[in-house]
């Protein structure tokens, strides 16, 4: 495979033609460039498969060198390259188009053969995938319609041939024939149409048995697709993969993606956190398990003072936050959880301390127990909750006890008593006492003014 490197910085270029093992993956480096622009000259000068590139470059960015290449050149396989504090970039830019990352400290390391390896297989995959598509471009993709708004019937869209459209589980849709033999063309058709506001369109190019695809296992199937696949700030038709695929490594990578997370360390650790999202990303487990897991990380977390406001945001069904809007909240809030002058150990601690009050409200808690369970010292805990958290563990604890009774009285009819027990609350006069110290309503107040 014809490579081109591109990287402003001299010796990293240098760097990765003469001390990576390329050949043996089966790549050629013909060319590098400083930027962008040296880099499109390039293109239209000899043909090229992949281009390894930077995202942070002067004249010419990586991001704006990939939009250019793909225009221009929609064949070539484009793999970023990034540090470890600008990891942030390559979730956008595998969004974007990439199909992977190479991080330069694994040069000095000498671990890029398992990178390569991974990039290699990817392309091979990708090769026969846009094989099957030119074979498969006679007929149109199977198309399954999902809602994402306030929508009427698709047979009011304006599509540009005469499709079958058969209604199957949970108000989708499964549509054929419809006159788009391509993903960009159907991509620019609802863009147009502003169809994204109320329908995901979900792309099944290898369909499976018709009968299978109207029940809800199908169906939810799709949506797990839409869960990884969709954005809503950058919306485009979703490939479908079937999850059977997906869940081919079985429990070990679950295990591995549960001890990874629950260890914390990825808050402070680079490293460890891309390789727990690439994890997710390989495994792909199911979205509820997922979202249930770092909500409730966001939603404890979100409790510290100063924490970034809205991470614990909830939203209707139809819009709870897919993987990109949940991993876009946990880069937000990591950044700042890495700003405290402590130990990375003890924050680490106080922080797990905090996930733990979260799951055991309606709890006997106080502050000597919590500790003993974080393996700190009552008096060094102390001594660093209130720096940490940004308030003292009483406070931290009544304010996450006030926020879930808020929880409770807006979505359930629970009697009052009930909902201060749910809390941590034993006594429903106090209850009622502390929550409008804090909300400045009374309990039964606060349910007639926010519940909907």
């Amino acid at each position: 495979m014809k490579t081109l490197i591109v990287d402003d910085e001299h010796f990293v270029r240098k760097g990765l033609i003469l001390t990576v093992p390329w050949k043996e993956y089966g790549f050629d480096i013909v060319g590098e460039a400083e930027n962008g622009q040296k880099a499109l000259e390039q293109l239209s000068a000899q043909p090229i498969d992949v281009l390894i590139t930077d995202l942070t470059m002067p004249k010419m960015s990586g991001f704006e060198l990939m939009k250019e290449v793909q225009q221009q050149y929609p064949h070539i396989w484009i793999v970023v390259l990034t540090c470890h504090q600008d990891f942030g970039y390559v979730v956008d830019a595998m969004h974007a188009g990439a199909i992977d990352y190479l991080v330069k400290t694994q040069i000095e390391e000498g671990k890029m053969e398992e990178a390569l390896a991974r990039i290699e297989k990817r392309i091979s995959d990708g090769t026969r995938h846009r094989q099957q598509a030119v074979v498969q471009k006679a007929s149109c993709p199977e198309l399954i319609l999902v809602p994402s708004g306030a929508n009427g019937k698709p047979d009011v869209i304006p599509w540009p041939a005469s499709p079958t459209i058969i209604p199957i589980e949970q108000g989708c849709f499964r549509i054929s024939d419809y006159g788009f033999y391509d993903v960009k063309p159907l991509h620019k058709f609802w863009e147009e149409e502003q169809l994204y506001e109320s329908w995901i369109p979900v792309v099944c190019e290898s369909a499976p048995e018709k009968d299978f695809m109207t029940t809800k296992e199908w169906v939810a199937q799709v949506k797990e697709s839409i869960f990884y696949r969709f954005r809503r700030d950058l919306p485009s038709p979703v490939r479908f993969q079937s999850a059977v695929n997906r869940s081919a490594k079985g429990t070990e990578q679950l295990e591995k993606i549960d001890r990874l997370f629950h260890s914390l360390h990825w808050i402070f650790d680079t490293g460890l956190f891309q390789t727990w999202i690439q994890l997710v990303e390989e495994t792909e487990p199911n979205s509820t398990y997922v979202g249930d897991k770092v909500g409730k990380f966001l939603k404890a977390l979100s409790a510290i003072n100063g924490a970034p406001a809205g991470l614990d945001e909830h939203k209707s069904m139809m819009e709870q936050r897919n993987w990109h809007e949940l991993l876009q909240s946990l880069m937000e809030l990591r950044l700042y959880l890495q700003q405290r002058n402590f130990p990375e150990e003890t924050a680490i601690g106080i922080y797990k301390a905090i996930l733990l009050i979260h799951d055991e409200l309606s709890e006997n808690l106080n502050q000597e127990n919590v500790a003993q369970r974080v393996a700190l010292s009552r008096s060094y805990f102390g001594q660093c909750f209130r720096p940490i958290a940004g308030m003292s563990f009483h406070e931290l604890l009544t304010e996450m006890r006030i926020r879930k009774a808020e929880e409770l009285l807006v979505a359930t009819n629970d009697y009052i008593y009930s909902v201060a027990e749910q809390s941590g609350f034993q006594d429903e006069k106090y209850f009622s006492k502390v929550f409008k110290q804090h909300r400045h309503l009374l309990p039964k107040e606060y349910r007639e003014k926010y519940r909907k």
